[in-house]
């Protein structure tokens, strides 16, 4: 059997037109129907019908049973070449949210050693969501992440670095800095200055807006946390955000508890396939984390 032949039906159960897949891939249009022909043989039933024009076909419901393996093959053979190319390379490629990236190479770079030893990985900075989604794919061989909930995957080994919970910060000129601690529903009359869209905190933010009918407000949105610390100083607004992420200078501000039943958990957690092959230099990294964490007393 020819890989080829898979491609070229992952393709056919896609586009449903031989002319297309032919099209496609630069071949001819005979090319496709042989190989076709060659998959039927091997699993001895029909795996497309055409329609009456005889422009387009349907797969069969052995067809869409091949179609659903042969995508999962296809995605893990790509894994696997850019799992090869990276050691070829002798480049290991991890992810970083850029401000957990912040908060744990200030730590780690404390320890002897560490800069030697991440001058070896190749540093992707981007959202947890789209790191996931590279790590999935091959893209990627290690990853830390946040997020709201903790993360769950049947193709990767997940490890838990810290949990944190989210917190309201105020001005110390605020009236809610007077308060041990607050609901949801107490800030509600007060702007909200939050991290950029699509991160960990914009999603707790968000549940907990839904939760009180969509009754905040949010006046601005910003990627840089000390930015946000000086306008929430200044009593422009406040801000919801874990004290994973410190501002630099907490003078005039003040970080109040949510109340038991609006608390928001944030969890700081790493991941790789749980296929890969662990390169030494990244097991000694995934130590490091792994004392970092232990030492910090966060989880």
């Amino acid at each position: 059997m020819n890989l080829r032949d898979f491609e070229y039906f992952n393709a056919l159960g896609e586009l449903l037109s031989f002319t297309q897949v032919a099209t496609q891939f630069n071949v001819s249009q005979p090319t496709i129907s042989y190989a076709m022909k060659r998959l039927e043989q091997r699993y001895g039933c029909d795996l497309i019908q055409k329609d009456p024009s005889h422009r387009f076909v349907v797969l069969t419901r052995e067809g869409e049973i091949l179609k659903a393996h042969v995508t999962s093959i296809l995605d893990e053979l790509l894994v696997v070449d850019r799992a090869i190319e990276h050691a070829k390379q002798n480049r290991i490629h991890i992810g970083f949210p850029p401000l957990i990236r912040a908060r744990i190479f200030s730590k780690l770079l404390r320890e002897e050693g560490t800069v030697n030893l991440i001058s070896n990985f190749n540093l992707i900075s981007a959202r947890s969501k789209d790191l996931l989604e590279n790590l999935l794919s091959g893209q990627l061989d290690f990853s830390l992440m946040g997020s709201v909930t903790p993360l769950t995957h049947p193709s990767l080994t997940v490890e838990l670095l810290y949990k944190r919970e989210f917190f309201i910060f105020v001005s110390k000129d605020n009236p809610l800095s007077q308060k041990s601690e607050v609901s949801f529903a107490d800030t509600l009359d007060y702007p909200f200055i939050l991290l950029e869209r699509g991160l960990a905190h914009t999603g707790a933010f968000q549940s907990l807006n839904d939760k009180y009918k969509n009754k905040a407000k949010v006046l601005l949105h910003f990627s840089d946390v000390h930015t946000i610390g000086q306008l929430v100083k200044s009593n422009i607004g406040i801000t919801l955000m874990t004290d994973f992420l410190p501002f630099q200078d907490m003078d005039g501000l003040v970080k109040i508890p949510l109340v038991a039943e609006d608390k928001v958990p944030f969890y700081v957690q790493y991941a790789y396939l749980k296929n890969a092959v662990l390169d030494e230099k990244l097991q000694e990294l995934i130590a490091m984390l792994d004392r970092l964490s232990k030492e910090d007393e966060l989880v």
